[in-house]
């Protein structure tokens, strides 16, 4: 009788279980550099499929050439962010695509690009998904797009990516010759490929 009741009781328990909600939020994505803002996100590919930015000094109607992205205020962990008005919607996720070196980096200079991509799972390595760069090029590139970490106390946004080894790094967001690049190591970056680049804080605003 009273493993019944037990029984009974966490049966009520269990219905009564409310599961998370999950809230999202449309918004621009804001580009500071050195405590400075610089832009913001463009909704625009160059020719080779890569994401660039806007420039609010250069353009007074610049909020009209935003990504217009759709971001998961209460998700922990890493997330895809949608890009509302993607100019490709066969690939309408913001993601990172592997760079000249390929997809995995570290220590080293070695960088990605910053693309449209298909939606790839959380915490997975990365695969031959499709993706703007590809579709530009016709170059073969692996990619990724949940590899978002949003931090809800100071809009940050910041990329996490795994190797193909499985190994997990937070990397760098630069900007150099109009486009995006994601990287383990900023110094690297700047001696093996370029010391003009802008190394980027992503900021979500409403």
């Amino acid at each position: 009788m009273l493993a019944r009741i037990v029984s009974l009781l966490a049966l009520t328990a269990s219905s009564l279980a409310v599961p998370a909600e999950t809230i999202t939020s449309l918004g621009y994505l804001k580009c500071s550099s050195d405590g400075q803002v610089t832009g913001y996100l463009s909704k625009s590919l160059n020719n080779f499929g890569e994401y660039i930015g806007v420039s609010p000094d250069s353009d007074s109607n610049d909020v009209n050439h935003r990504m217009l992205v759709n971001l998961d205020v209460t998700a922990n962990g890493t997330q895809s962010i949608l890009v509302k008005n993607a100019p490709d919607n066969d690939y309408p996720f913001l993601g990172g695509i592997g760079g000249e070196e390929g997809s995995t980096i570290g220590s080293d200079g070695d960088y990605l690009l910053v693309g449209g991509t298909e939606s790839t799972a959380s915490g997975v390595t990365s695969s031959y998904c499709g993706n703007t760069f590809t579709h530009s090029t016709n170059t073969l590139r692996k990619c990724a797009s949940a590899i978002w970490i949003y931090n809800s106390t100071t809009n940050e946004v910041t990329p996490q990516w795994t190797n193909d080894d499985g190994t997990v790094v937070s990397a760098n967001i630069g900007y150099v010759d109009a486009a995006f690049v994601l990287t383990g190591n900023k110094t690297e970056f700047e001696d093996t490929w370029s010391d003009s680049v802008q190394w980027i804080t992503l900021t979500f605003e409403t």
